[in-house]
C-alpha cells in the first residue's frame, strides 16, 4: 500500500499507464449507393417492350385484315378463276389478263369497221366473263374502246347503239374463247354502252346455249349493264 499523501509532500505522480495513441478503427469501404436497376431488371425490361410490340403488330394485322374486304380481280393474273364482286352479279374472268390491241379497225365489223378505218382507235382492250343466274350461264363481252378525243368518241357510241350498224368483235366470235354452240355473243339480244371522257364501253352478253331455259333479254340487259363496271379494272381505271 502506498503511504498516504502528507501536505506539502509534492503531487503524486500519475501512475496510469501511458498507452500510445492508437490511430482511428479502420473504416470499412462503402458500397456507392445502388441505382435500384440489375442488369437482371434491364433485361426483363427489354423482352417486356419486344413481347408489347409483338403483340401490337399481330392486333394491328388482324384487325386490318378484317376491316378491308377482299378485292375481286378481273384478268391481271388472276387467270380464269379471278373475280369482281362488288356488284349485281359476280363476274369472274375466262382470260389470264385483258387482250389489248392498238389497232380497232381489223377487230370489227360492219359500219363500225368503217369508221374505225376513217376514224383510228388508240386502244382495244377486251375480256369475257362468265356469271350465273338461276343455274343459267351468261357469257359476257366487255371492249374498251379508247379514241384520241371525246367528240370521237361520243360520234363512235351513238354508232354502235344503233341497230345493224355492227361492232367490236367479241373474243367468242374471234375464237379467243371458246363456248361451245356460240359463235358470237351479239345472237341474244343482251347490250349496254358507256361513255367515260375518251373512252367506250361496249357490252354485250348470251346464255350459254346448254343451259338457257327460262332466261329472258331483259336479264341479259341487266348483266350488261352491272358488267359496265368492269371496264375500269380492265384498263386499269384510265380514262
Amino acid at each position: 500500500m502506498s503511504a498516504p499523501y502528507r501536505p506539502g509532500q509534492p503531487p503524486w505522480p500519475d501512475n496510469r499507464s501511458q498507452r500510445p495513441d492508437r490511430p482511428p478503427p479502420p473504416r470499412f469501404h462503402e458500397e456507392p449507393p445502388s441505382s435500384g436497376t440489375s442488369p437482371l431488371d434491364w433485361a426483363l425490361r427489354i423482352a417486356g417492350l419486344v413481347a408489347v410490340a409483338v403483340i401490337s403488330g399481330v392486333a394491328w394485322w388482324f384487325f386490318t385484315s378484317e376491316d378491308t374486304p377482299e378485292r375481286g380481280t378481273t384478268g391481271f393474273g388472276g387467270g380464269p378463276t379471278s373475280q369482281q364482286n362488288e356488284g349485281e352479279f359476280p363476274f369472274t374472268s375466262k382470260l389470264s389478263e385483258p387482250r389489248v390491241d392498238e389497232s380497232c379497225a381489223e377487230h370489227a365489223y360492219g359500219q363500225i369497221q368503217d369508221f374505225f378505218g376513217q376514224t383510228p382507235c388508240r386502244q382495244l382492250t377486251r375480256d369475257v366473263f362468265t356469271t350465273e343466274i338461276d343455274d343459267r350461264t351468261v357469257y359476257t363481252s366487255v371492249s374498251v374502246v379508247r379514241m384520241a378525243d371525246e367528240a370521237q368518241a361520243q360520234e363512235l357510241r351513238v354508232l354502235t347503239d344503233k341497230d345493224g350498224s355492227g361492232n367490236v368483235n367479241d373474243l367468242v366470235r374471234e375464237r379467243e374463247v371458246r363456248v361451245s354452240g356460240l359463235e358470237a355473243l351479239s345472237g341474244g339480244g343482251g347490250y349496254d354502252s358507256s361513255l367515260v371522257g375518251s373512252e367506250v364501253i361496249i357490252v354485250e352478253a348470251d346464255y350459254d346455249p346448254s343451259a338457257a331455259n327460262g332466261g329472258t333479254e331483259d336479264e341479259l340487259d341487266r348483266v350488261c349493264e352491272d358488267a359496265l363496271r368492269l371496264a375500269k379494272d380492265m384498263t386499269g381505271g384510265s380514262g
